[in-house]
């Protein structure tokens, strides 16, 4: 396994319903190991396995969602 950490700068998260929405997209995705999402910031970080995922499935997850990634 290969740990790698990201932190993306996600538009649209204005509350912990929001938050919700993109925490259990990304956890659905294989080798997701810790996520958190902060509304206060508009930021969303993601400990992943990086042998098992991407960053850009990962951002496209968080699109596919609803959300802007910068």
């Amino acid at each position: 396994m290969l740990e790698k950490n990201v932190a993306f700068n996600v538009e649209g998260i204005v509350n912990e319903d929001t938050s919700d929405i993109i925490k259990n997209a990304v956890e659905q995705l294989n080798g997701i190991l810790e996520v958190s999402v902060y509304p206060e910031t508009k930021r969303v970080t993601v400990e992943f396995d990086e042998e098992r995922l991407s960053e850009e499935t990962i951002k496209g997850t968080i699109e596919d969602a609803g959300f802007i990634v910068r």
